[in-house]
């Protein structure tokens, strides 16, 4: 793997892991499987991240077919994703989280894990865009391969860190999982103004613009 390709790899799973942020998602995890039970919460941790891998790669594939059948340019999906992204991220630093609806809907504790820890909590509409995103801002054959890289680790960070749940939540605390929310929101911020102006760029040609200049 040459280096450009372990900078994708690497820019791709900063990215997904920070609008990803399963420590957000071990407090309502832990509340769906029986305590004190280190057993079910592997097996169910491992649910979770496997839901995860789903989803995203499924965005990840799809991905390019969705905008040739909808007729947006990469340049614009790119622009719009980190758009997304960004307000994603600012609502990490105002401490603005997903709340479930109020009213009482009977589903069982294996459909509580998907909906909503897996989706929207973990692989939310943030997340997806993301990754739809990185696999399509470039037309080099192997991108989206690369992406999956990251998404497959992604799921692997997930499955571990809900698995260590109980123990990394009394560690950690409701104060460390708000630093940690915060700082993920910030590296959101530059990711998405990042994606942002290179799909302005790149919808207007801008850099040959100036090599023509």
């Amino acid at each position: 793997m040459s280096i450009e390709n372990i900078g994708t790899v690497v820019q791709a799973l900063i990215a997904l892991i920070a609008i990803a942020n399963p420590i957000a998602a071990v407090p309502v995890f832990l509340s769906l499987v029986p305590p004190n039970d280190p057993v079910a919460q592997r097996l169910a941790a491992r649910r979770v991240g496997l839901s995860v891998f789903a989803i995203l790669s499924g965005a990840v594939l799809a991905g390019r077919l969705v905008l040739e059948i909808f007729g947006v340019s990469f340049a614009a999906f790119r622009a719009g994703g980190g758009l997304v992204v960004m307000l994603t991220g600012l609502d990490m630093l105002r401490s603005r989280h997903w709340e479930p609806p109020e009213e009482a809907v009977t589903i069982t504790a294996v459909d509580q894990l998907i909906v909503p820890v897996a989706m929207p909590l973990i692989a939310g509409p943030g997340t997806i865009i993301t990754a739809m995103t990185m696999a399509a801002r470039g037309s080099a054959v192997g991108h989206p391969a690369l992406v999956l890289t990251a998404v497959g680790v992604v799921a692997a960070v997930v499955w571990v860190v809900l698995a260590l749940s109980g123990l990394l939540q009394p560690r950690i605390g409701m104060r460390g999982q708000a630093i940690v929310s915060r700082f993920m929101g910030l590296v959101l911020v530059a990711i998405g103004a990042q994606l942002v102006l290179g799909g302005i760029a790149e919808f207007f040609d801008l850099a040959s613009a100036v090599r023509g200049h």
